[in-house]
C-alpha cells in the first residue's frame, strides 16, 4: 500500500483574462524574460545553431576523414546499443554510404561486450581491418583500448558527449563538449547530436556535400536521440528537436515513417516528445537490452520497405518481450524485499540506505528499469544486481536514487569495493565481486546511516529540484481557466523535457462531485466542481484522472474539498479530441485543524517528550482524539491486516488516518494512528520505520502467539490519559 503526498511549492495565481499571457508568465519563471529570448523560444524556426568547427579538434577530424575518403580507406563506425548510439551510428553510416565510401560499423552486444570501446570488442575490430575508427556516443573514457587500437596502426577519432575523466584518450581527434578545454557553446548535445555536427562539418567540403534528403534523415534521427537521452531541451537541442518534428510530419527516413504509421496511425496519439519517449524509443532500446541492435539499425539504415516493416514488427515484439521480462524481474525483486525470510538486518524497515536485491538469472538489460520502478514503488533508492555475463565471478548492478539521496556519492564512499562504477546523483551502474556483495551492502548501509538526515522541514526548505518527493506547481488556475485556449497556449512551449519541464497547475478549493476507480482499481477518476459555483453549474465541472492512484479512492469521498495538482493534456478517440487532466497530487482541506494539517508537528512534539495534556491544549482537541480506545486499536489492526497483509506499506499519517476514518465511519486522527502503530510495533505485530515525522513504512508480521497490547510501553502511557 502506498499512500503519500508530495510537498508542494506553488507559484502565483494566473489573474489575466488573456490566455496568451500565461506563456509569458511561465517563461518568466524559467528565467526567459527578454523579448528576443521569448520570441526565439516560441519560434517555429529557432535560430540557435552553432558552427560545428567551434568544437575542439573538429577541423582535425574533418581533415583526417576527408583524407581517408579520398584514399578509399576502410572506415569503421563504433557505436552504442541504446537509441542514442544506434541513431548516431546510422547518421554516419548513411553519410559515408551516400558518398560510396568503404564503410562498416559495429554496435556491441550488451551481455557479450559491455558498454563502450572495451577490450571485449577488440577481436571484432581486428576482424573488420579498419584504417580509421570513429566512435559515436562512447569512447571518451576508454583510454587503454584506444591506445591498443592505435598500436595496431588504426587512426582513431572519438565523438562522444559523456563526462570526461582526468585524461583524454590519445586519439587523432576527440570531439566532446565535456572536455575541460571545450569551446563549443552547447555542452549538452547527445551522441547523435555530436554525430550530426560532424557530418555538418564534413558537408562543408565541396566534394562531400550533404544532400537535402540525407540532412532531413539525420535531423530526424538526432531529434529522436535528443529526446531519448534526456538531455536539456533548450538552446541548440530545442532547435534540433523542433526541426526534427517538422521533418517527421513527412519523414525522410523510411524507418521513422514506418514506425509512425504502424504505431501512431489511427490510435489518437500525437507526434510529440511524449510519443517519442513512450512509444518510439522503448522499441529501439528493446533490441539492445535483450539481444543486439541489428533490428534497430535495420530500421534506420535500410531503404527496402519490406525489410523496414519487418524491423518495426520485430522491435515491437522485442519490446513486448522486454516488458514481460521486466515485469517478472520486478515482481521477483519485490517478493525478495518483502519476504519474511529476508534477514532482519536487511528488512526495509531496518535500513536507511539503498535497497539491494540480487537475482542470479535476471536479465542485465532490464536492471536499470527495475531499479527505477523499485525506487518509486518503495520510495527508496534501489540497486539491482545479477550475475555478470562476461566475468562469472562478478555481479553487475544498476541503481536509481529516490528523493535527495546522492547515489553516486554513496557508491563513491564504497568505491574500493567496486571493480567499476559510474553515473551521477540519480542513476549509476556498477560491478562488484560476487563474494564481496555482503561487505558492499554492509558498508553502503553504514555510510548511508551515518549521512542520513530525516527531512522534517517545512516547505520553504525543500529542494525543489527533487521531483520524487516534491511538486513544483507553475501556476494556480481557477476552474474556469481550464480550457483549450489555455492548453493551446501551453503547447507553444513544446517540446517539453529536461530544462523545459511540462507545466504543473494547481486548482484550489474544489469539491469532489463524483469518484470512481478504473482498470480494476488501478486508477482513479474524480469529477470536481468549483466550490464557489456549486455542483449545479455544469460549466464549473472538470474531470481529472489519477493514474496508478487507485488507493486514493479509499481516502477521498464525495463532498471532500481538495486542492488538485495536474498537467494539461489532450485525448483523442474516434475523431473526438477532449481536454485531459492528469492528476499529479491532491491535498485535502483540513481547515487548519492542528492534528490533521500539522500532524508532523504533533509527532515531533510528542516524541520530544511533551505531555499529552499540553499537546491537547495546543491542538484544541479533546483527549479522546489523541488516545486510541480499545475498540480503535482493534479496528485499526483489522483494516491494516486486510489492506496490507502481503506487502510493505509506505504511508503518510494523515492519508492513512483518513482511510481508516472512511472505513470505520468514525473519526480516527493521525495522532491516534501513529500511537496504534507504535503499540503494534512494540508487541511484534508489525515491523515499523519512521521515514519522517509523519511518514511511516511498515509490514504486517505473522504472529505465532497471541500478543497483549498491554505489554506495550506506549499502550501503558496512553492509558494514563484515558480519563483526562
Amino acid at each position: 500500500m502506498l499512500l503519500i503526498s508530495k510537498k508542494w511549492h506553488t507559484a502565483r495565481a494566473f489573474e489575466s483574462e488573456d490566455a496568451a499571457a500565461i506563456v509569458r508568465m511561465l517563461l518568466n519563471a524559467r528565467g526567459i524574460t527578454d523579448d528576443a529570448e521569448v520570441e526565439e523560444f516560441l519560434s517555429d524556426k529557432p535560430k540557435q545553431w552553432h558552427n560545428p568547427f567551434l568544437f575542439c579538434d573538429m577541423q582535425k577530424a574533418v581533415d583526417i576523414i576527408i583524407d581517408s575518403m579520398n584514399l578509399g580507406e576502410r572506415i569503421l563506425i563504433y557505436g552504442d546499443y541504446d537509441a542514442d548510439g544506434v541513431t548516431a551510428t546510422s547518421i554516419l553510416v548513411r553519410y559515408f554510404r551516400m558518398h560510396n565510401c568503404n564503410i562498416d560499423y559495429i554496435v556491441p552486444h550488451r551481455a557479450e561486450h559491455g558498454y563502450g570501446l572495451t577490450d571485449n570488442i577488440m577481436e571484432k575490430i581486428v576482424e573488420k581491418k579498419p584504417q580509421l575508427l570513429i566512435t559515436v556516443d562512447c569512447g571518451i573514457t576508454n583510454i587503454d583500448t584506444v591506445k591498443k587500437v592505435r598500436d595496431m596502426g588504426v587512426k582513431v577519432i572519438i565523438t562522444d558527449h559523456h563526462n570526461v575523466k582526468d585524461e583524454l584518450p590519445e586519439a587523432e581527434a576527440v570531439i566532446c563538449a565535456k572536455r575541460a578545454d571545450n569551446t563549443y557553446p552547447c555542452k549538452d548535445l547527445c551522441g547523435a547530436g555530436v554525430a550530426l555536427k560532424l557530418v555538418e562539418a564534413l558537408g562543408r567540403n565541396g566534394k562531400y556535400k550533404v544532400s537535402s534528403n540525407f540532412w532531413h534523415q539525420a535531423v530526424e534521427l538526432a531529434g529522436i536521440a535528443t529526446i531519448a537521452d534526456l538531455v536539456p531541451l533548450v538552446g541548440e537541442n530545442r532547435t534540433l528537436v523542433k526541426q526534427a518534428f517538422k521533418s517527421m510530419q513527412n519523414p525522410a527516413n523510411l524507418g521513422v515513417r514506418k514506425m509512425n504509421e504502424m504505431i501512431l496511425g489511427g490510435n489518437g496519439k500525437t507526434l510529440d516528445e511524449t510519443f517519442i519517449s513512450f512509444n518510439f524509443v522503448p522499441r529501439i532500446n528493446a533490441a539492445g537490452r535483450l539481444y543486439d541492435s541489428s533490428d534497430s539499425l535495420k530500421l534506420f539504415l535500410e531503404d527496402d520497405e519490406k525489410l523496414v516493416t519487418e524491423a518495426v514488427n520485430s522491435l515491437t515484439k522485442q519490446n513486448d518481450e522486454r516488458k514481460e521480462i521486466e515485469a517478472k524481474v520486478f515482481a521477483e525483486a519485490v517478493e525478495q524485499l518483502e519476504s519474511p525470510d529476508r534477514p532482519n538486518e536487511w528488512a526495509i524497515t531496518n535500513t536507511v540506505g539503498p535497497l539491494v536485491v540480487y537475482g542470479p538469472d535476471w536479465h542485465q538489460g532490464v536492471l536499470g528499469i527495475v531499479a527505477g520502478k523499485l525506487s518509486q514503488h518503495f520510495r527508496r533508492s534501489a540497486i539491482v544486481f545479477t550475475n555478470d555475463s562476461i566475468v562469472k565471478d562478478n555481479l553487475k548492478g544498476s541503481g536509481r536514487s529516490f528523493g535527495e539521496f546522492d547515489l553516486y556519492s554513496a557508491l563513491d564512499s564504497v568505491g574500493d569495493l567496486c571493480l567499476n562504477f559510474g553515473g551521477h546523483k540519480k542513476a549509476a551502474g556498477l560491478v562488484v565481486e560476487k563474494d564481496k556483495l555482503y561487505q558492499f551492502m554492509r558498508r553502503l548501509e553504514d555510510n548511508s546511516a551515518n549521512n542520513s538526515q530525516v527531512d522534517s522541514d517545512i516547505d520553504e526548505n525543500v529542494d525543489w529540484n527533487d521531483e520524487d518527493d516534491s511538486l513544483v506547481a507553475d501556476v494556480v488556475l481557477d476552474v474556469g481557466q481550464i480550457d483549450f485556449d489555455t492548453y493551446n497556449e501551453i503547447c507553444k512551449m513544446k517540446p517539453f523535457g529536461i530544462g523545459n519541464r511540462k507545466p504543473t497547475f494547481v486548482t484550489r478549493n474544489v469539491t469532489i462531485g463524483e469518484l470512481q476507480t478504473m482498470s480494476n482499481g488501478a486508477h482513479v477518476r474524480l469529477d470536481v466542481f468549483d466550490s464557489k459555483a456549486g455542483n449545479g453549474t455544469e460549466a464549473a465541472k472538470i474531470s481529472v484522472v489519477g493514474f496508478n492512484m487507485g488507493q486514493l479512492s479509499k481516502v477521498l469521498k464525495v463532498g471532500d474539498k481538495v486542492d488538485i495538482a495536474y498537467s494539461l493534456n489532450e485525448h483523442s478517440f474516434k475523431g473526438h479530441t477532449s481536454l485531459s487532466l492528469h492528476l499529479m497530487d491532491i491535498k485535502l482541506d483540513y481547515k487548519k485543524d492542528f492534528l490533521w494539517a500539522k500532524s508532523e508537528y504533533a509527532e515531533r512534539l510528542y516524541r520530544s517528550g511533551l505531555e499529552l495534556t499540553e499537546l491537547r491544549k495546543l491542538a484544541n482537541h479533546p483527549m479522546s482524539d489523541l488516545v486510541p480506545s480499545d475498540e480503535q486499536y482493534g479496528e485499526c489492526y483489522k483494516i491494516l491486516y486486510n489492506l496490507a497483509n502481503n506487502e510493505l506499506s509506505t504511508c503518510d499519517a494523515d492519508l492513512l488516518a483518513r482511510l481508516i476514518t472512511n472505513e470505520t465511519g468514525k473519526l480516527f486522527t493521525p495522532f491516534q494512528l501513529m500511537r496504534c502503530l507504535d503499540v503494534f510495533s512494540e508487541v511484534g505485530l508489525i515491523n515499523l520505520a519512521y521515514l519522517s515525522d509523519s511518514r511511516v513504512c511498515f509490514s504486517i508480521l505473522q504472529a505465532t502467539d497471541r500478543k497483549k497490547l498491554s505489554d506495550s510501553a506506549t499502550f501503558q502511557r496512553m492509558k494514563r490519559y484515558v480519563q483526562q
